[in-house]
């Protein structure tokens, strides 16, 4: 369908150059017109617009528009299909990928089912058998909660039995305590009465003084009755009663003395004794303490394997009910497992259906390949861009193309070098696609230093880089002195670089293109202001400088003013405002940066839409919607798809055959989108 499509626009490109040439052969305009559309039909497509002479609208200047609608059309469409054709290859990669993955997948499934049904059959054995363990293990679970239910039992009165003990240990020693007290008491009554039979032996001892004074009297007064005679036989009595008083006392007292030193002695041996009685009672305390802690640590024990045998009798309770309901999933995973060996069958029967249709879809395959093969050859019919060399190389070619990622630009850039690498797929050539991002950690210029010095080390054939990119001047002499191939895009580089060549859009001729597109505009009258990027960039400068050349023609065309602004999206607007609120009489404004749909958007929002225009480069959805809406009229088109795709082919064929580049300077195709052709690309 796609092919067919292709060749109804061929045919309709070739049907209208034959009608033009019957028509305008004897004309000089339509001669013009004549050569272009000979061009076009031999499919060289790559050729400017049709420029006819005049502003009478004549059949001319018709031809001339229609010609140049079916070009940009048709150019138009082959490189849409162009990036169509990577992504159905892509598609079609992906799809062959999962088809062969979707037949591998069958065949393990077809694997699988047999080991299932096996594992089915097993599966039924195991879960008899597992019934009938669990009909074995509910009978030993009412066992063991019997067994649990007397042993809960025993402990109970073993509890309650050490608690009594522990409650009589604890009366006993109470007891032991009061009588530890006593006998305390007793030794020191003891005590107090040793004391009280020492101070006895001490009255003794005056006694026996009292008794040897009296003594001694008796004898004085026994010598003085002898002296007195018969006077004195009075005392004779008195003092012989005082002698034998004095000897039954003294005989009295040892008496005395040797019952209290019996009684001393027996007092000490019973204090021994009582002591003895007490140091008993403590020992015995002791151990009844002990026995009290044992009876304590018997208890507790007996409690917590009352506990634990509580918990053991809740688990095979609860474990009889598990088994209970694992009896009733047993009988469900019988009953699904019959089920299981239906569906496996269903299976079977299926996977020989879906292996018929991935053969199938294999063949389908097979033939979008060769849809695709047919596309690119229908696409080799149109020359639009470099070809690649019919020769191969032998050895492996090694090209790394360094570039921007920052806007729709440098997108369309990257859809050229893939479609590059479809072209070169097959042909012992690697493309090394690396772009660079101002936001990274690392500084613009060290990035860029640093993919060169890798590219020296991995020694690759080629480098190709886009020509503003900083940081690449002593790095890219080295390797051209390595033997390195360098080749810049999109502007060229510093002069101190000896590149091979530069695939760029002449800024002159794009400022001039811009120029003609401004005339149209405002039919050659109205006030203008110019808004460039840096001037220390070539392209501004260049831009700016072809702009002004064809303009200073138009005598009423006059620039009112003209301001750089760096390629910041908010600094860019906000100068766009300041323009628009400080003339109140501009009818255009010329961009030369990229960010013309941020000049539009300054339009719109500041309600000068249908009252001002803006005219600049590049293209994207965004561009386009503002051209539909009349604030863009025109945008002039540098083909990044091109400079993505020419250097990496010229570069390629120049490795490969050693055939020097056509010239040092190349420039890509400019083309204008603008109102008359912009539906087609806003449905693109």
């Amino acid at each position: 369908m796609f092919a067919l499509l292709v060749t109804l626009v061929v045919i309709e490109a070739i049907a209208l150059v034959i009608l033009v040439l019957v028509l305008i052969r004897s004309n000089l305009s339509y001669r013009r017109i004549s050569s272009k559309a000979d061009l076009i039909a031999k499919g060289k497509l790559d050729v400017e617009d049709i420029q006819v002479t005049g502003n009478k609208k004549n059949n001319a200047t018709v031809l001339a528009g229609g010609f140049d609608s079916i070009k940009n059309n048709l150019l138009t469409f082959i490189e849409a299909t162009k990036v169509n054709v990577i992504t159905l290859s892509d598609a079609i990669d992906v799809l062959s990928r999962s088809v062969s993955a979707n037949q591998a997948g069958n065949e393990q499934i077809a694997d699988g089912v047999t080991t299932v049904a096996q594992k089915t059959a097993e599966q039924m054995e195991l879960v008899e058998k597992n019934l009938e363990l669990i009909e074995s293990s509910n009978t030993q679970m009412q066992d063991i909660n019997e067994s649990v239910a007397q042993i809960k039992s025993r402990l109970d009165g073993t509890v309650q039995t050490s608690k009594q003990g522990i409650d009589d240990i604890n009366g006993y020693s109470a007891d032991m305590d009061t009588v530890a007290q006593e006998l305390q008491d007793i030794n020191g009554i003891l005590d107090r009465f040793n004391e009280e039979i020492k101070q006895i032996e001490e009255v003794g001892d005056i006694i026996i003084g009292i008794n040897n004074q009296l003594t001694l009297l008796a004898f004085n007064a026994s010598i003085e009755a002898a002296r007195a005679g018969e006077a004195g036989k009075g005392f004779t009595v008195v003092a012989d009663e005082m002698n034998h008083m004095s000897a039954e006392t003294k005989k009295g007292m040892g008496t005395i003395r040797e019952i209290l030193g019996e009684i001393i002695e027996s007092s000490r041996q019973f204090n021994e004794g009582i002591q003895k009685c007490e140091e008993a009672f403590n020992q015995s305390k002791e151990t009844f303490g002990s026995v009290s802690n044992s009876l304590v640590s018997i208890n507790q024990q007996s409690f917590e394997i009352h506990s634990s045998v509580q918990a053991i009798a809740d688990k095979t309770s609860l474990i009889a009910d598990n088994a209970g309901e694992l009896r009733t999933q047993a009988d469900r995973l019988h009953n699904a497992t019959q089920q299981i060996t239906e569906k496996t069958h269903e299976i079977a029967a299926a996977s020989e259906e879906t292996a018929a249709e991935s053969s199938q879809i294999s063949e389908n395959v097979e033939a979008l390949n060769g849809m695709l093969g047919s596309i690119q050859g229908l696409l080799g019919q149109f020359n639009t861009s470099v070809l690649p060399t019919s020769k191969s190389g032998v050895k492996q070619v090694k090209i790394a193309f360094l570039t921007m990622l920052d806007n729709d630009f440098w997108f369309g850039v990257r859809k050229g070098v893939f479609y590059a690498e479809k072209e070169l797929a097959g042909r012992n050539v690697s493309i090394d696609y690396c772009y660079f991002d101002n936001d990274a950690e690392l500084p613009l210029r060290e990035q860029v230093a640093d993919k060169i010095q890798q590219c020296i080390r991995e020694q690759y054939d080629g480098i190709i880089f886009a020509g503003f990119l900083d940081g690449t001047i002593s790095g890219l002499k080295d390797a051209i002195s390595r033997g390195i191939k360098v080749v810049a895009f999109n502007c060229d580089c510093s002069p101190e670089i000896k590149r091979m060549a530069v695939f760029s859009p002449d800024g002159r001729d794009a400022g001039e293109l811009a120029g003609k597109c401004m005339e149209r505009a405002l039919n050659k009258k109205g006030n203008v202001a110019l808004l460039t990027g840096d001037l220390n960039i070539q392209v501004n400068r260049d831009r700016r400088d072809g702009f002004m050349d064809k303009i200073a023609s138009s005598k009423g065309i006059r620039v009112i003013d003209e301001c750089a602004e760096k390629d910041v999206a908010e600094l860019v607007y906000q100068r766009a405002v300041n323009l628009l609120n400080h003339h109140q009489d501009l009818d255009a404004i010329y961009v030369t940066s990229g960010l013309q749909a941020t000049v539009a958007r300054a339009i719109e929002d500041q309600g000068y839409k249908n009252k001002v225009i803006t005219i600049g480069f590049d293209d994207n959805q965004e561009i386009f919607e503002y051209i539909s809406k009349g604030i863009i009229y025109a945008t002039v088109t540098q083909d990044p798809f091109g400079q993505g795709h020419d250097p990496i082919i010229w570069l390629y064929n120049h490795l490969v055959t050693g055939e020097p580049f056509p010239r040092e300077f190349m420039g890509c195709r400019l083309s204008v989108v603008d109102r008359e052709n912009v539906d087609n690309l806003l449905k693109a």
